[in-house]
């Protein structure tokens, strides 16, 4: 079928919008294709202008990075990096205003908050070059994955406004339409709306699907339940958690083509990704440097998992720099030179989340319940939390408070997550110090102690 609106998206993007998205996506995918000492050189540079930068104007690094002798007289070492102090994200939370560059009001920046999949949310500044490469670096994987502009794409996605309100708005609708992409709701995942969304499918033929990775599986499941036909799908992508090779291996089985791994968080962006199934994610060096560390901090080597720590090189309005995100991973390729950086990751191994069932056998993704405490309901005053279904009416809220709770906050928490499971669903607010991880060193987040075949009876 030709591809019709491409060369529309091009001149509206270039000369309506004045989008810079898809020229950074060309750019990108250049990058990508250069030998890996030039890419190894370019990412240095960038990290050098990323330390000299924070030096100068992020009062925390203008203190740590001459502390540790990373950036002397205007002069970077490299060699000391690893000596750059691990970030958690409890120094984000408590040195969130000595984090942020003095230069803000010269550059154009928005508040982010992170969805807290690692139990704790944070808040973060981001500004839009950060956001536009990010943009630009989910389209070069589209590419990567088969798809070109315009061709159909159904994003099984995370929506807090269709769950909430029932609509995308217009806007979203008018976007979706003109680029030729069908959103699907993925906190719907009910039976019903299986069976639609795989109809949706089989109508709008996508070349590309994008999906959270639970999500996908539960289509999954559902499609390879029934007869179905060859709708020319051409790969799936998954993101927003672990892809377990069962889960790859039923995803492929229902739809016909490979299921290609994005790696990501929403404090730093899209930082690896496959081209090839199975054979391990391709850090984004240009926008990030990526280390993997055992428990004390030494460097890991190929099959060897460890500690992620990423280096954002695109946001200066608040660095980030060799940040723990909470995720364990698998070393595949190092570049040892001139500082040891990771090419790729061979497997994200360390998120936790199960999906929660509903008393008719349906489910809803685990990190939904964070995404709406972090996002939704913005609970700044919720250091950390544990939630845990312990029946298919009955779920526990483990809290560990960073200030009161605003009196309306807990109802509003009870009446959405009842909106989700049910109005029969109990709902029950636990106060704790804290919440340790597992043995693993992993923080589950989310648990379902409820079987997953259905009530019995």
């Amino acid at each position: 079928m030709v591809n019709w609106r491409r060369p529309i998206l091009h001149l509206y993007d270039t000369y309506v919008r004045r989008n810079p998205v898809p020229a950074y996506a060309s750019r990108l995918n250049e990058f990508y294709s250069r030998p890996v000492e030039h890419r190894r050189e370019v990412q240095s540079r960038r990290l050098t202008d990323l330390l000299l930068h924070a030096s100068h104007n992020v009062p925390y690094y203008r203190k740590t990075l001459a502390q540790h002798g990373i950036v002397r007289n205007g002069s970077v070492d490299l060699d000391r990096f690893r000596d750059v102090p691990i970030l958690t994200r409890d120094i984000l939370q408590t040195e969130f205003n000595n984090l942020r560059s003095d230069d803000l009001a010269s550059r154009d920046w928005y508040e982010n908050k992170s969805g807290g999949s690692s139990g704790e949310p944070v808040k973060i500044i981001q500004e839009r070059r950060y956001e536009q490469l990010g943009l630009a670096t989910v389209a070069m994987h589209y590419q990567w994955a088969g798809r070109s502009p315009g061709e159909p794409l159904v994003k099984l996605w995370g929506s807090d406004r269709d769950v909430m309100d029932g609509t995308l708005g217009w806007r979203n609708e008018l976007s979706n339409f003109i680029r030729n992409q069908i959103f699907l709701n993925s906190f719907k995942m009910s039976r019903v709306n299986l069976e639609r969304y795989a109809n949706s499918i089989r109508k709008v033929r996508p070349v590309v699907i994008e999906a959270y990775a639970e999500s996908i599986y539960e289509l999954a499941l559902h499609m390879n339940g029934s007869d179905i036909e060859d709708v020319g799908i051409r790969s799936i992508i998954t993101s927003a958690g672990t892809l377990f090779p069962f889960i790859r291996d039923e995803i492929e089985r229902a739809f016909g083509c490979p299921a290609l791994n994005r790696y990501g968080s929403r404090e730093v962006g899209s930082i690896a990704a496959e081209r090839t199934a199975g054979a391990g994610l391709e850090v984004f060096s240009y926008t990030h440097l990526v280390e993997v560390v055992d428990d004390d901090g030494r460097p890991c080597g190929p099959g060897e998992e460890g500690n992620v720590l990423v280096t954002c090189l695109t946001n200066f309005a608040m660095p980030i720099i060799r940040y723990r995100i909470g995720d364990r991973a698998l070393v595949g390729d190092v570049a040892p030179t001139p500082i040891q950086s990771i090419e790729r990751l061979l497997n994200v191994t360390g998120r936790s989340s199960d999906a929660f069932v509903r008393d008719d056998g349906s489910t809803v993704p685990g990190i939904f319940f964070i995404h709406f405490l972090g996002i939704v309901h913005q609970a700044d005053w919720l250091k950390k939390v544990q939630i845990i279904q312990q029946d298919y009416n009955k779920i526990l809220v483990r809290m560990v408070l960073a200030a009161p709770p605003p009196l309306p906050s807990l109802e509003e928490i009870r009446a959405s997550l009842q909106q989700i499971m049910g109005g029969d669903c109990q709902v029950e607010f636990e106060t704790a110090d804290d919440i340790p991880p597992l043995a693993s060193g992993k923080y589950q987040y989310t648990q379902s102690l409820v079987p997953r075949s259905g009530p019995p009876g």
